[in-house]
Parts: structure tokens; sequence; C-alpha cells
């Protein structure tokens, strides 16, 4: 069986000398390994991902849920969530850490990302503005440069780049998280792999009940700081 990933969000899932690296990669070969189901893991753009999702060529794991999405994709049992958070410039900043607090702003998003259905609707309302990216990285250097008012990230991946990236006294982020995610293995419904989802979610509880989640998870993000970011 494959799997995709995205090749460019450390420290969630990245490239890393041509293998997929990251939190889930790191849980999907435990996952698979204690479903006894064979796995092969490969990191492409997330677009790319998702088009493979579309043509059932696979299935793609970090993935939100999302009512769109449910009609054609199976899902797994989550296996982890994600708080995403609003960063901005230190000058800038009013304790911003609500959807509505973006209202009129320029956010900066990565390009092919779904954020969940409230998010996803906002911004087909224009309640602002998304400038998209490839990565988080290139997200806060437009920060930086005032080229968007504000960025939407994982509070893993954001805290990490604020910090590899030396801007702790110029960028901040919201006390609390603007909402939380919980990410999944997906299937295209029309796919034969989508028989294999309860031997995944069984192998999800297990390692749930037994830690072995929380400690790959752990494990995945002290890689990620040596060697995805750089």
């Amino acid at each position: 069986m494959t799997i995709y990933v995205d090749e460019a969000n450390p420290p969630f899932m990245y490239r890393d000398d041509d293998l997929a690296a990251g939190i889930y990669p790191d849980l999907v070969r435990a996952i698979f390994v204690r479903a006894g189901i064979p796995v092969e893991i490969i990191a492409v753009p997330w677009r790319r991902a998702l088009l493979h999702l579309e043509n059932a060529e696979g299935g793609v794991a970090g993935i939100y849920k999302n009512l769109e999405r449910q009609k054609k994709y199976a899902f797994s049992d989550p296996i982890h969530r994600e708080r995403l958070m609003i960063y901005r410039s230190k000058t800038a900043f009013t304790s911003e850490s609500e959807l509505k607090d973006l209202e009129g702003l320029n956010v900066g998003v990565i390009r092919g990302w779904s954020y969940g259905d409230a998010f996803d609707n906002a911004r087909q309302a224009e309640l602002f503005f998304a400038s998209e990216a490839a990565s988080d990285d290139q997200n806060f250097s437009m920060l930086i440069s005032k080229r968007v008012d504000a960025v939407i990230a994982v509070r893993e991946a954001g805290d990490i780049w604020i910090q590899k990236l030396q801007l702790e006294n110029q960028i901040v982020r919201g006390e609390r998280a603007m909402y939380e995610n919980q990410t999944f293995i997906a299937f295209n419904r029309k796919s034969k792999e989508m028989s294999a989802i309860a031997l995944i979610n069984r192998a999800i509880a297990e390692m749930v009940e037994d830690g072995t989640i929380e400690a790959v998870v752990t494990n995945a993000v002290h890689q990620a700081i040596g060697s995805a970011f750089h």
C-alpha cells in the first residue's frame, strides 16, 4: 500500500534525503507495522498528494477532514491533533486568537491546504484575504517584510520556525489556539485500500492506549528540529 505525505511541512511531514520523515510518516510506519500491513510512504508536494488521493492511487496521511472531503474519501480514526495559531508582528499584535480577529487582514497560508470548514468558509466569504506560500518559513518571511499581516500555522511548526529563523523578538502568537484540527489517514472511497481501515483503526486504538502514539510524536519532533529546519 502507498501513503502520500507533504514534502515540505516540518515537523509533521517532509522530505529528508529522499525519504519521507516527520510526525505523520513515523506514525504511519508504526501504525501499519502494528496492523501488519506493508506500506510505502512517499513525500510529494501537497497538491500532488491530494491528486493521488482523488485518483484513488493510494492514501494520504496528515489530512484534515471537512464536509466536502467526506463525500469522496473514507477516513481513519484521528492520528493527531493540530492546534492552529495566529502569528503576528509584535508591533501589530493585539492578542488575536479567534477567526473573527482576522477580519480585513492579509493572512499567510500554505498553498493547497484546507484549514477546516470554519476557516475555509470565512476565506470564501472574504472575511480576510489569503496569501498563499509553499511553506511556513516563506509565510514568516512575508510577515517580517510586511507582505502579510498575519500567518496561520500549527503551533509545533510555527514555534520551531520562529526559533530557527531567530524571530523571537519580532513575531508573537496568540495565547490560545484559533481552533484545533484532528488529522487522519484518508482513502478514496473507490479504492481497494478502504478495506484496510478497520485494521488501521484497531492499531491506532491500541497505540493510543499503550502510549506509542505520544512517544512517536515526541521523537519525530526532536528529530525534525535537527534535520528539517535549516
